[in-house]
């Protein structure tokens, strides 16, 4: 895959510069529909990878400095990054102390995460193994699929996500996988940009044995006329 100079965005953030490539997602789409079209079987994209991940939201900004807040829990710990898209807030979490693993469904998704990691200069491993592994910070790039996942069960303390319930049907999906991935004691924290729709997402957390409060509320600043302002919320999930 190739990345264009005029798809990377470079910022102040955390007291370091980023340069982040982005996705052409129109291009994406345009991919997707071709692809669904030319299909023989339909049903093959009932489940199709919505390329949303291809933007920086202003969601991340949020959560990532929801994280430099609490950097002394964080650090040296085994966190997960939950549909990590281009990687901003899994490399953030490496930045600030933590071992990260960063997974998402899509395949470019996971290559686009990787060069930004290279573009940062922070380096990543690609197997899950050699993550565990690890006793100090640390940062894993890997493709997962939430209902098929490849990590030890209950194994991680802290598991983090920005924007990923913007569909009613991937909410049981996300709290099966946390059920099944966080320690007990652990925490798992959700970004979310004051959408209506995440309304669903707190009425199913009642189905299953979490607890949920919201954390953090911040109005984050524009970054380019891409990365808009947005008043972000951050709600905490434990077990009960």
């Amino acid at each position: 895959m190739q990345y264009k100079e005029e798809d990377k965005i470079i910022f102040s953030f955390l007291d370091r510069q980023w340069q982040i490539y982005r996705a052409d997602m129109e291009l994406l789409w345009e991919n997707m529909v071709t692809n669904a079209n030319n299909s023989q079987n339909t049903q093959n994209y009932d489940d199709e990878k919505l390329p949303y991940w291809a933007e920086l939201w202003p969601s991340s900004f949020a959560l990532a400095h929801f994280l430099e807040k609490n950097k002394s829990l964080i650090e040296k710990q085994n966190c997960l990054d939950l549909g990590c898209g281009l990687g901003f807030t899994a490399l953030c979490g490496t930045v600030l102390g933590a071992k990260v693993l960063a997974v998402d469904y899509d395949d470019e998704a996971i290559l686009l995460a990787k060069h930004n990691a290279a573009m940062n200069n922070i380096f990543f491993y690609e197997k899950i193994k050699d993550y565990y592994e690890q006793d100090q910070y640390t940062l894993c790039i890997h493709n997962m699929d939430w209902r098929k996942p490849c990590i030890q069960e209950k194994s991680l303390p802290f598991i983090w996500a920005a924007d990923i319930a913007y569909e009613r049907k991937f909410m049981p999906e996300i709290l099966t996988f946390l059920d099944f991935a966080l320690s007990s004691q652990g925490v798992f924290w959700i970004a979310e940009p004051s959408r209506t729709i995440y309304q669903y997402f707190i009425e199913e957390v009642k189905k299953f044995p979490f607890n949920i409060k919201k954390v953090y509320t911040e109005k984050t600043q524009e970054i380019n006329k891409n990365i808009l302002s947005a008043n972000v919320n951050i709600w905490e999930i434990t077990r009960k």
